[in-house]
């Protein structure tokens, strides 16, 4: 099975057509073609794995790319660090690895906070110490010291880059688990995971016909979490999500909230892998139930939502490739009579081979099938869609400019035929006068509309920001009721705060902030382009044509940012009294003013990050929008240097014409040439041009 075929032929006659417009173009005119081409060369399918702890998130991987053993996926460690497995990416090295730690200002972020929000916290929470709230980021450092021990210093901010590739050298630097700190320096597990902030591998792997990146993140209720904010940047980047469910416990709270989260976004995809089926004690009656259940949930929890649900086991799938006696005994064991019979109801058909009858079974084929759809026609290729639509724009003005080249040179070998050639040289320098002026009110046109942009990015960022903090501010208002409730009972027992209700109207907060902000972006581009248009439309008809605002990025945004809290613990705080002999209850209100203090202090950092995100989406969006309206200006800047070119190439001979009559006709003849060329180079433009207006390059 060939993953992602139809886009690898999609992004090859691309490639084709970028090419064929270089060589057509000219050289003054290739430089944005050559880069929509190294955007082309860079494009990589995004695919992150994601779930709970121990739901096999790691050996669903290993089965996936036929790498068995490769990450660890032993009962006790689990994958801590965000691990980008980097699959036939033309840039990386054929093989090996390359482990970023924390640099020093990160890593003092992590373990001190970020200073900027806690002198914040500080200030809206007079005499509380924040360092309550850091334990684990400080028992995490003093953890790699004891491994690391004089080294520990000097490895912050730098890389270890191996040409080789070992399961052993992963666990080295990605894992992490429970167990006694005794003999942690003389342990290879885990050794460098304290500090290491990201790893990439590098695969070469024939089936996969395009470049991908498959993530491999920490279990999304892993107690040992604190790069929350970096799992939660890579899940951003993604394009397709394959979530991983245990059969025993196939759709928690948590998973659903991060689907919602996940779904929100309609130019993102997600295949749901239900996997451990071969734990389950009927395969023929509890699958179809199980489906169907996980299913149900989703569309009453997401009704707007379309999953692609796969149910399997990449333990049968690691079973199928394994080629050990035990393994054999194994497949043995499991390949009876009920084998056969699920396969042949399920997917109506049977292998010849027990290990073929296996990874069937397995449903690992069935995931990458889906996956391979949604690269070639779903996420995979909306993202391809953009680079599409750039190109598109920049050969649409592309070919307005030449054919006014084009009529240019055609006036001006009319005018030395006819022998005004003083008159036309007074043209060429009126023209450019006038070009000038127009290149001048376009940059009056694009400067007012990125001060607009700018005033509504901040605007945007304001009103997320006091959006978040009421939100956050009325949730801890809310545990009031909750704090009050344990006082009357006299319950002792340490409050645990659920934030899955917050995740969810910070959601909506960021969602409805972000489109109506998004629109009011969108408009101030919209108009500028339109003004632009209208202005080099005076000297350049046609020349926005071509150029347009779709397939802009982020169009809608949600961060998985929301869901990297999801609860707080406060001790409750004992009411002293003067009758010592009696047991002392609770302090309803210094224990609810504990529970705010440690809340928002939490949150704040939190908040900040989402807030930063968001930033960052819409200001890319902009960034994408002007781009596309430059290129209209970048248009009219070849026009004059043209112009500027050609007066200055022309000017002593048009000069000389009136004295020399007879050396009118051997310009005339070069000026004829010039035409030939123009009228080759519009014909091959106009070719590409019309290859770009099929949906699909491939099939054109």
């Amino acid at each position: 099975m060939q993953i992602g075929s139809l886009q690898r032929k999609e992004i090859a006659a691309l490639r084709s057509v970028v090419e064929a417009i270089e060589t057509a173009a000219g050289r003054e005119s290739r430089e944005p073609f050559s880069r929509i081409r190294a955007r082309l060369d860079a494009w990589t399918a995004r695919v992150a794995v994601i779930g709970q702890v121990k739901a096999g998130k790691s050996s669903f991987l290993n089965a996936f790319i036929g790498q068995i053993g490769l990450l660890p996926s032993d009962v006790n460690p689990w994958t801590s660090v965000v691990t980008n497995l980097r699959i036939n990416v033309p840039s990386d090295p054929p093989e090996g690895a390359s482990f970023r730690f924390f640099d020093e200002s990160s890593w003092d972020e992590i373990v001190n906070g970020d200073p900027r929000v806690r002198r914040l916290a500080e200030e809206m929470l007079p005499g509380f110490d924040t360092g309550i709230l850091l334990r684990q980021a400080q028992e995490m450092r003093e953890r790699a010291k004891r491994r690391l021990g004089r080294a520990y210093a000097s490895l912050l901010g730098t890389t270890h880059d191996y040409d080789f590739l070992s399961p052993e050298l992963l666990q080295s630097y990605v894992c992490a688990g429970p167990g006694a700190d005794e003999g942690l320096e003389a342990q290879a597990l885990g050794r460098y995971a304290s500090i290491t902030r990201e790893a990439d591998v590098y695969l070469r792997l024939p089936e996969f016909s395009v470049p991908v990146v498959l993530t491999d993140t920490p279990g999304v209720n892993d107690p040992f979490l604190v790069r929350d904010e970096f799992t939660c940047r890579s899940l951003d980047r993604s394009d397709i999500f394959i979530v991983i469910l245990s059969a025993h416990q196939p759709l928690t709270e948590a998973d659903i909230a991060l689907m919602r989260m996940l779904s929100a976004e309609r130019a993102k995809n997600v295949i749901v892998f239900i996997n451990r089926i071969d734990e389950l004690e009927d395969l023929d009656t509890e699958i179809d139930a199980l489906v169907a259940d996980v299913a149900a949930r989703l569309r009453a929890a997401i009704p707007h939502a379309a999953f692609s649900i796969h149910a399997g086991s990449a333990w049968l799938a690691e079973l199928s490739q394994r080629d050990d006696p035990a393994a054999q005994a194994i497949r043995d064991d499991l390949d009876s009579e009920m084998l056969p019979r699920f396969l042949a109801s399920r997917y109506g058909e049977v292998p010849d081979s027990q290990s073929d009858r296996l990874m069937l079974a397995s449903g690992i084929a069935e995931v990458k099938q889906t996956l391979g759809s949604l690269i070639d026609l779903g996420a995979g290729y909306r993202q391809l869609a953009a680079i599409h639509e750039d190109l598109r724009s920049e050969v649409g003005a592309l070919i307005s400019l030449c054919k006014r080249e084009r009529d240019s040179v055609a006036q001006q070998v009319e005018s030395v035929s006819g022998r005004s050639a003083s008159r036309f040289l007074l043209e060429i320098r009126g023209e450019l006068g006038q070009l000038s002026d127009l290149r001048r009110r376009l940059d009056q046109r694009f400067e007012a509309m990125a001060s607009a942009t700018d005033r509504l990015l901040a605007r945007a960022g304001i009103a997320l920001q006091q959006a978040m903090d009421a939100t956050i501010r009325d949730f801890v208002e809310e545990q009031r009721a909750a704090v009050l409730a344990r006082a009357s009972g006299n319950d002792r027992r340490p409050m645990t705060v659920d934030l899955l209700t917050l995740s969810r109207k910070l959601d909506r907060d960021i969602s409805d902030i972000y489109r109506r902000y998004r629109a009011a972006v969108d408009t101030a581009l919209n108009d500028c382009l339109v003004a632009a248009a209208s202005i080099a439309g005076e000297r350049f008809e046609g020349i926005a044509e071509g150029v347009s605002l779709r397939e802009l990025p982020n169009d809608e945004f949600m961060t998985a940012l929301t869901l990297s809290r999801k609860a707080l613990t406060v001790d409750v705080i004992s009411a002293r009294g003067w009758a010592f002999w009696r047991r002392p209850g609770m302090d309803a209100q210094k224990t609810f003013d504990a529970l705010r203090r440690i809340t928002l202090a939490e949150l704040l950092p939190w908040s900040q990050k989402i807030l930063k995100a968001c930033n960052e989406a819409q200001a890319q969006r902009v960034l994408a929008g002007k781009e596309r309206i430059q290129i209209i200006l970048s248009m009219v800047d070849k026009a004059i240097e043209e112009r500027a070119q050609r007066l200055r190439s022309d000017s002593a001979v048009l000069a000389q014409l009136a004295a020399d009559p007879s050396r009118a006709a051997q310009m005339a003849n070069r000026l004829q040439s010039r035409m030939e060329v123009l009228e080759r180079r519009l014909q091959l433009l106009s070719v590409s041009d019309s290859h770009l207006s099929k949906s699909h390059l491939a099939a054109a």
